[in-house]
């Protein structure tokens, strides 16, 4: 009885053995997704039983440190073999395999030690990175290490044309460069690398391509990209089979137009009669879908495009800090530095707004000039680009005075410390009067008197190799005036920083004025001239303004050193406080910018809308329309590339 239940249980056992092995048969033959090659999990497995057949494998010595496999077999780098030597392992004593050495872990420490499989570097040639960083990657990836490193490709050699199968040549020929990449897998997984293995693979990658020729350094995607494709051409299943990736779409019901059809030109492609051409296409490609949709009558049209690859945007900061010194025209407070948070890309128009909001001003009476230690260097305007002004400049913002007019002339009132006193001017008998209106393009050209506004600093020396001392000012004055009157002007607003004033206004011709701006890089004022604000470099200047803030002329008052000391002494910079806004947009941007890689996909995925130039042609309303388009991911790949942007 004994006897007979244990014959019953054996074959039940068998048979639930069986079922297993049945099940497991029916499952897809399609691996869809599986863990990383980091755990050294079942390819290093299928590795070890590939050269367990080999024979023994005595542990390493301390000294000589094989890999676990020089004595057992030679590696052949040429053809990507393992080539048993009968000789050997016939004379040997099986004492243990590397199958029966325990658990996974314990027979890798036996076999490598400290070293972990496939974690090696290789040689950089001459800027090879890019080429090295691609073998990484790919070497790094379960399948395609799998396909490679256990010759799963030289299946897919053996081509069939008319039913005749290729001669062996013509597939080394054909397949060299997989055959190179793959004893390169092969040599770092099983630690045989040596720097002559990838001389020969950047020697194959040479011969096929003259882009990747040299030493100079190359994309590392646009590589990548080329090696699958060459993969795809060695492993094709078919010589004459058409790579092209047509765009396809098919009409939905409501005016959409569906996904395409399993087994069409754009649909995902599986092995198998008429399946796809090669494992790359199997497992790197998939379809992105794009979506245009008409504003007028809301109806889409959908075109799939296959991909290899997906470049996403990485989102930067919007924001850079630019720092502006304001010039206010209120006596209380002069100078203030203040900090922005400009847009990277934009009009100074922008920038003009921000200034005149944080300074509680009208964008009309900002004037934007940059300033260097020579003196004077340009005006921005509102058509000017953000993107002309670098985070080193010095911008400085001069508020412009307000003007009044009442009973006669205008009157302007000045500060002697270069500013107006106060946004109000001054009426008869002492009343306070609110501004009637700024400084504009027609009143400085043609009303009032012929009147010019001027932005004036002062420099100690001549040309280029003038230095800038004391603060930058702004004056109004006739076009009329003499000389003399003109060199009194510019005198009383720097009273206050002279020596001895009443020596200086007696004295002649002090300095020089060199004007900013026009055609001429040097154009200076005659103290000869009955009236030097009607130069023509004059004229050049408030030619050359555009639009946005008052026009003005830039001048550079030029002193000889003696003079300079003489009148003025040792004098130094302005004093210029930092408003709070300059530490918060300092702070702000010294962060660290991050993103999710959710974050890159929204952005790649943004709806946006064709511009004027782009509008399409609306199948149902057949009017141009500036349609929005929206991509998406239709299908994915086992195998997914992304590539992220680090560029504006």
């Amino acid at each position: 009885m004994d006897i007979h239940k244990d014959e019953k249980a054996k074959k039940l056992t068998a048979k639930t053995k069986t079922a297993k092995r049945g099940e497991k048969k029916q499952r897809p033959g399609k691996l869809l997704r599986r863990k990383s090659l980091k755990s050294v999990g079942s390819f290093m497995n299928k590795i070890f039983k590939t050269l367990a057949h080999f024979g023994d494998v005595d542990p390493p010595d301390a000294e000589d440190d094989d890999g676990g496999f020089r004595d057992s077999c030679t590696f052949t780098a040429n053809s990507g073999n393992f080539e048993g030597n009968n000789q050997v392992a016939g004379e040997r004593v099986v004492k243990k395999t590397l199958s029966s050495r325990g658990p996974m872990k314990e027979r890798l420490s036996w076999c490598y030690g400290e070293k972990t499989p496939g974690v090696l570097g290789l040689k950089n040639h001459g800027n090879t990175c890019f080429m090295n960083a691609v073998v990484q990657c790919l070497s790094n990836t379960d399948l395609l290490a799998e396909y490679l490193g256990l010759g799963q490709y030289k299946s897919d050699f053996a081509q069939r044309v008319n039913g005749i199968v290729k001669n062996e040549d013509a597939q080394h020929v054909r397949g060299e460069m997989t055959e190179q990449l793959a004893c390169l897998v092969r040599a770092l997984w099983t630690l045989e690398y040596t720097p002559q293995l990838s001389v020969e693979f950047k020697s194959t990658v040479s011969k096929y391509s003259s882009q990747f020729r040299g030493n100079s350094q190359q994309d590392a995607l646009e590589f990548l990209l080329w090696l699958l494709d060459r993969v795809h051409e060695d492993v094709s299943s078919s010589p004459n089979c058409n790579n092209n990736k047509a765009k396809a779409s098919a009409k939905g019901p409501g005016g959409a137009e569906d996904a395409p059809v399993l087994g069409s030109a754009n649909a995902p492609q599986h092995r198998g009669p008429g399946g796809p051409h090669s494992f790359v296409q199997e497992h790197f490609q998939a379809q992105y879908k794009s979506s245009l949709t008409c504003p007028h009558c809301l109806k889409q049209s959908n075109t799939f495009d296959p991909f290899l690859c997906i470049s996403l945007p990485i989102p930067l900061r919007q924001t850079r800090p630019l720092c502006v010194t304001l010039v206010f025209s209120a006596k209380g407070q002069r100078y203030l530095r203040i900090g922005l948070a400009v847009p990277l890309l934009g009009s100074l128009a922008c920038l003009r707004r921000m200034v005149a909001d944080e300074g509680k001003i009208s964008p009309d009476q900002v004037i934007l000039t940059e300033i260097y230690p020579t003196g004077f260097r340009r005006s921005f305007f509102d058509e000017d680009d953000l993107t002309s002004i670098a985070d080193s400049d010095v911008i400085y913002a001069f508020q412009a005075p307000p003007l009044c007019r009442r009973g006669g002339p205008l009157q302007f009132s000045g500060y002697p410390l270069s500013l107006p006193s106060s946004p109000f001017s001054s009426g008869p008998e002492g009343q306070r009067l609110p501004p009637s209106g700024f400084l504009s393009s027609e009143f400085l050209n043609h009303g009032g008197a012929g009147k010019v506004l001027l932005l004036v600093c002062n420099a100690a020396g001549t040309g280029q190799h003038a230095v800038r001392f004391g603060p930058p000012y702004f004056m109004l004055e006739d076009r009329n005036i003499p000389w003399e009157q003109l060199q009194q002007s510019v005198l009383a607003k720097l009273r206050y920083l002279m020596i001895n004033g009443t020596q200086a206004q007696n004295a002649g011709v002090l300095f020089k004025i060199r004007v900013v701006g026009g055609l001429a890089p040097h154009s200076y004022l005659s103290p000869q001239d009955s009236r030097p604000l009607c130069h023509p470099a004059v004229d050049r200047a408030l030619k050359f303004c555009g639009t946005g803030g008052p026009p003005h002329v830039k001048l550079i008052i030029e002193w000889d050193h003696k003079t300079k000391e003489r009148v003025f002494g040792s004098i130094q910079e302005e004093v210029t406080r930092d408003a709070e806004s300059v530490r918060i947009q300092h702070q702000q941007h010294l962060q660290q910018h991050s993103c999710t890689l959710d974050e890159c996909f929204q952005l790649y995925t943004k709806e946006e809308q064709l511009a004027p130039d782009d509008a399409w042609r609306c199948p149902h309303c057949q009017q141009l329309q500036q349609g929005t388009v929206k991509m998406s991911l239709w299908t994915l790949p086992d195998i997914l590339i992304l590539h992220l942007k680090r560029f504006r």
